[in-house]
């Protein structure tokens, strides 16, 4: 060959390989459902602490616990623990970093280390806007003490970091299932399409996760827990507006769901796959939860901490479900404690203010 027309050759195979995926068929997620699993002891009572949208950032008063995101996720997590009297399972739902660096993401794995907590990851859109590639965060929570965190490399299924935790009882049978769903970043309709939209959650996912439940078993509860709310909630809250019966919201809506324009329907799939409630963040100024007319709970979970925007709920907010007597903002964690197999939960949502002279704090039930 024509030792000038080689490097245009090479460069030519290079570009078919990265159009069409050189690296091999995808792994089909129907022979590795075991791969995708991870295992805790089960009791009643079983407590889950969601903490969401930290933003923990380089820029963040961060690696030391008398200020700032670490002062207070660890506030959080001791005032749940003292409330609760134990968690087993933190579930952080994305957004947890923004526009960081592999320092800052090595030092929310030390404090979490040294919490001592089972914990799962989500992803959210921003965790992966940062300095390092998404391998190496990928592989720093795959690896880390106390993460159950897994994901199967180039599987057949949309997204990194879609798992499930089995909650086992003694005898080796699952009590329940705790989903974690990857709702994505930012997607393009198409590839000429310029503006990026709000990713969401594949019917692929939704496969998967039925895969997964029943390979646990048809009559497990599930609970799901990922980032971006689907077209359900937006859907129910019209409804509701509209003077639809049947729902029971409660908590605070200070803003717009930030949805996907391509965001599908899940509750079809829930219901087949035995889903008790699905539980995301996101949108900062809101923690509005609802059950819909199918009995499945939907909500945001609390916002954890002050880092880039929340909520403040005033006297004269309408819709919250209960009395507000004090203007707070709405930063804190969510609390589910799985009461007994059938899947009957309760749900308490933590307000945490930091404040002079003492903090406030207020758990309301939902």
């Amino acid at each position: 060959m024509n030792k000038r027309l080689l490097p245009l050759v090479l460069c030519a195979t290079l570009l078919v390989c990265m159009l069409s995926g050189c690296g091999g068929a995808p792994v089909s997620y129907e022979d590795h459902l075991d791969d995708y699993v991870k295992t805790l002891p089960y009791k009643d009572g079983f407590t889950v602490l969601q903490l969401t949208d930290i933003h923990w950032s380089s820029a963040s008063q961060i690696g030391n616990d008398e200020f700032g995101c670490e002062k207070y996720i660890r506030k959080v997590v001791a005032e749940a623990q003292a409330h609760a009297g134990h968690i087993d399972l933190i579930e952080i739902t994305g957004d947890t970093f923004m526009l960081t660096d592999k320092r800052a993401v090595e030092k929310f794995i030390d404090m979490m280390t040294d919490i001592g907590i089972p914990y799962a990851m989500v992803w959210g859109n921003h965790d992966r806007e940062s300095t390092y590639n998404p391998n190496w965060i990928s592989k720093q929570f795959a690896e880390a003490p106390n993460s159950l965190y897994t994901e199967i490399d180039q599987d057949d299924v949309h997204e990194r970091g879609n798992y499930v935790i089995n909650l086992v009882n003694p005898d080796g049978s699952v009590a329940w299932q705790v989903a974690n769903l990857d709702s994505g970043a930012n997607y393009r309709e198409g590839a000429a399409d310029l503006g990026l939209n709000y990713d969401y959650i594949r019917e692929d996912q939704l496969a998967w996760l039925a895969a997964e439940h029943k390979a646990a078993g048809e009559t497990v509860p599930v609970i799901c827990y990922y980032h971006i709310a689907q077209a359900e909630g937006p859907a129910a809250f019209k409804a509701i507006e509209d003077g639809a019966d049947g729902y029971n919201p409660k908590f605070f809506k200070l803003e717009g769901f930030g949805e996907s324009d391509y965001a599908g329907f899940t509750e079809d799939a829930f219901l087949a796959a035995n889903v008790k409630a699905a539980f995301y963040g996101h949108a900062h100024a809101n923690d509005w939860t609802y059950t819909a007319p199918n009995g499945i709970v939907y909500g945001f979970g609390v916002k954890t901490g002050y880092e880039l925007y929340y909520g403040t709920a005033t006297p004269d907010y309408e819709g919250a479900g209960f009395e507000v007597t004090d203007t707070f903002e709405v930063v804190g964690a969510s609390l589910v404690t799985l009461n007994d197999a059938s899947g009957a939960f309760t749900l308490e949502h933590l307000y945490l203010n930091e404040r002079d002279g003492g903090d406030f704090v207020l758990w309301v039930t939902y």
